[in-house]
């Protein structure tokens, strides 16, 4: 057998951080141009709205998105480092500012409004990719004492916990939730130990068990999950997605957007998908999803850097867990909740800091390959 020389071994690894990095730019593109055609089809064929108007509103949106991915892309990630723990402590106060400067919509207060400005900023988003920065940053402080529950657990989980009951202060259970599942999943994956999470878990089914009991409209979306009615928002959804087929009625010709399925613009635009694009269309929401996660997968396993591999891992959990619990409760799976699909709901605020995730994920694959950045404030604890 001849020997790989050492030059060329080194040589062909930016290779392949650049070809998975074009994957996942192209993916991220193709479901963005999506969403675009969408909000023009959903949004566009009503009267308040039109076509030329969401083309110009949407264009924005994504105009905006563009400029947050190309920031995350383009900071140094020293500084980006740097600002993890603080910038996600402002995040966690602004979810406090809906009470303040935001109308309460069906007895919830989760949006800061400018009606001067036509404005409307959902903190949950910020906070949400702010929790992934700070929970990064503490597991590879932690060194190798991460995986035990004082350098590990209670950090990362500290966080998630402390954003969570801010949440439910709004209340907004759902992405309570979502952030604590996304911290769990992000420090299991860092080497916390399972054991950590039995007492947590058991916790929270209590605490979901109590939710339930004192607000009735949790009651209902969970007797809605386990019997659909066919004039539910899930259930129109459903008979949405099962009446396009196989290809679809076509684009711009289902009726099903003409308000029959609530939120079909932005919490059940899969529903529309599925109409107007059938099984196909269903196909390849699915598909980019799956191809999303498996490039993030791939990037992850070659990172060395623990900060910079965190950083990829996390982002990558956030959008897809936020695409699988959207998808699951479009398809009938899971009770009834308002999280966008990332890129294809005509959401500003998700739209915008799902493009500077992915920006944040080039830009730690960068510095990881280029090794010019090294977690100097690691410690390492035996």
């Amino acid at each position: 057998m001849t020997a790989i020389p050492r030059h060329r071994t080194a040589d062909r690894e930016p290779t392949v951080h650049v070809r998975e990095l074009d994957w996942l730019m192209l993916v991220v593109m193709a479901l963005c141009c999506l969403g675009l055609v969408m909000a023009v089809s959903v949004r566009g064929s009503q009267l308040d709205a039109g076509p030329i108007h969401v083309m110009k509103t949407q264009g924005f949106k994504l105009l905006i998105g563009l400029g947050a991915f190309l920031i995350a892309a383009l900071t140094p990630m020293r500084l980006i480092r740097r600002a993890a723990l603080p910038m996600f402590g402002l995040a966690v106060v602004a979810c406090l500012l809906p009470h303040v400067f935001g109308d309460s919509h069906k007895g919830a207060a989760r949006w800061i409004e400018s009606r001067a400005l036509h404005l409307q900023f959902q903190p949950v988003e910020p906070a949400r990719f702010f929790l992934v920065l700070a929970v990064s940053w503490l597991l590879a402080r932690a060194g190798t004492g991460r995986a035990g529950f004082r350098r590990g657990f209670l950090p990362a989980m500290g966080c998630a916990l402390l954003l969570a009951a801010v949440l439910a202060t709004q209340p907004d259970n759902g992405n309570a939730m979502l952030a604590v599942a996304l911290a769990a999943c992000l420090a299991l994956v860092a080497g916390v130990r399972f054991v950590h999470f039995v007492p947590l878990f058991a916790l929270g089914v209590a605490g979901m068990a109590l939710v339930a009991l004192r607000h009735g409209y949790v009651r209902d979306r969970l007797t809605g999950f386990l019997h659909t009615e066919p004039g539910s928002q899930v259930g129109l959804g459903l008979i949405a997605i099962g009446s396009g087929g196989v290809f679809g009625r076509g684009l711009g010709q289902g009726w099903m957007k003409m308000h029959h399925v609530p939120e079909a613009h932005n919490d059940f635009v899969f529903a529309i998908v599925g109409e107007e694009f059938g099984y196909l269309g269903s196909l390849f929401v699915l598909g980019s999803f799956t191809l999303f996660g498996y490039v993030c997968y791939r990037l992850v396993l070659q990172a060395r850097d623990p900060f910079l591999r965190f950083i990829v891992c996390g982002y990558a959990f956030m959008i897809c867990m936020q695409a699988a619990v959207n998808l699951l409760v479009v398809s009938g799976w899971a009770p009834a909740k308002g999280i966008d699909l990332p890129f294809v709901s005509t959401g500003g605020t998700n739209l915008v800091f799902c493009l500077a995730a992915v920006g944040l994920i080039g830009n730690a694959v960068r510095a990881d390959r280029a090794g010019s950045f090294a977690t100097a404030d690691e410690v390492v604890v035996t």
